[in-house]
């Protein structure tokens, strides 16, 4: 297994799932592969086939998976998916060439490799799902042209993740020379993580996230600007007619910076009126959804601002239950961008994993070369792609 290989943190360690954590793991595995079998996701969930038939079926009413023989199928747009393998695959396409540095590289599995004794940057990022599978690849091709080595390993979302324990296997490493992270979200899991930072030596820059409220010293970070990206989006609404937009948002590890962005444009201009702000539905949760759909319905709003895709692919489909469509009745964006299915394209905001990379390995060097400088935080502000689910709100005689 070469460096770069995706390594989980404890590949021995199994336990019970909950309900809600295998559907999330399931809808994960399904935006990095296209079909998942029911035995292969019976082993990742340490459960039965039985149990994973169940979660299909409630995620499939859902509509956020299509149930085929044996398995399921993800709903993404698979053109798109198509495309954005073969860009990143591009950089793959030569056997060897030499990098900015003089370093000779070689092709091995279709990653250009470095010689072993080479300076590496140590990368922790959740499990390879959304948009981190694109982070990567970048970060891969910027640090290999440079003449560093990339070193991977995979963090998790769940709660009883060691997280320090990778990062020490990276401080162990005498090529090691500094660190781009995500530490886990859950506030205790998490802690321990920045504890280790803050106790290291090594130069570190944390990807999307923030650090606990009162840490004792700060490191560098690179992030999705979410404060101005909602501005986006409504500005998108206000130009095509809508005064009067609900939101609604799953919690994520970036669901916090969403809402908070969202409330600043509510409260600091009277030109859209928010009657609702609706936190913490998850996507297969039906009576949630059903619960927001019954709040849409009763509060005219004409427009919704929704995160994540799967709860705005949920949302969208309850509310044709309902006799609402999207967008002749009710015009959505949905604030990720990465599960959006081919056959009800959302208008999105979407984070840049190509800026994302080259921010953060730029942010490191910088850190390395200049010890002393003050911590730096660079936002990047998301893109609006437009798909066409914001439209004028209909006009009533």
């Amino acid at each position: 297994m070469s460096d770069t290989d995706l390594a989980p943190a404890d590949e021995t360690a199994k336990r019970d799932y909950l309900p809600a954590e295998r559907q999330d793991m399931i809808l994960s595995l399904l935006t990095r592969q296209s079909v998942a079998t029911v035995p292969e996701l019976a082993q990742l969930l340490n459960t039965t086939e039985i149990t994973v038939r169940r979660d299909l079926t409630v995620l499939a009413k859902a509509g956020l998976l299509k149930r085929v023989r044996g398995g399921a199928m993800s709903v993404s747009d698979t053109a798109e998916r198509i495309a954005t393998k073969a860009a990143l695959n591009d950089i793959s396409s030569v056997v060897s060439e030499r990098t900015d540095s003089g370093t000779t590289v070689r092709a091995v599995d279709g990653r250009f490799e470095l010689p072993s004794d080479q300076p590496a940057i140590g990368v922790m990022l959740p499990e390879p799902s959304f948009f981190w599978p694109g982070v990567i690849n970048h970060m891969h091709e910027i640090a290999t042209r440079m003449g560093l080595r990339l070193i991977t390993r995979e963090s998790a979302y769940e709660e009883d993740i060691h997280e320090e324990n990778i990062l020490q296997e990276f401080a162990d490493d005498p090529t090691v020379c500094g660190l781009i992270v995500a530490p886990n979200a859950h506030p205790e899991i998490g802690q321990r993580t920045w504890d280790w930072i803050a106790r290291a030596a090594l130069p570190t820059v944390a990807v999307e996230r923030s650090q606990p409220l009162l840490q004792a010293s700060f490191v560098d970070s690179v992030r999705t600007n979410h404060h101005y990206g909602v501005r986006k989006a409504a500005t998108h609404f206000l130009e095509r007619g809508h005064t009067r937009v609900g939101a609604a948002f799953t919690e994520t590890p970036t669901s916090n910076q969403i809402l908070t962005g969202w409330k600043r444009v509510v409260n600091g201009t009277d030109r859209i009126d928010c009657p609702f702000i609706i936190d913490g539905i998850m996507p297969y949760d039906t009576r949630g959804v059903d619960d927001i759909v019954a709040t849409v319905l009763s509060s005219n709003v004409t427009a919704l601002l929704v995160h994540s895709d799967y709860l705005a692919i949920a949302l969208a489909q309850a509310l044709e239950r309902h006799g609402k469509k999207v967008p002749q009745d009710i015009s959505l964006i949905s604030v990720d961008g990465f599960a959006t299915p081919s056959s009800r394209p959302l208008t999105v905001l979407r984070s840049s994993d190509r800026d994302l990379a080259q921010a953060a390995i730029h942010t490191l060097l910088h850190r390395i070369q200049n010890p002393e400088a003050a911590a730096r935080h660079v936002y990047i502000d998301p893109m609006l792609v437009d798909r066409g689910s914001v439209v004028p709100p209909p006009t009533h005689d």
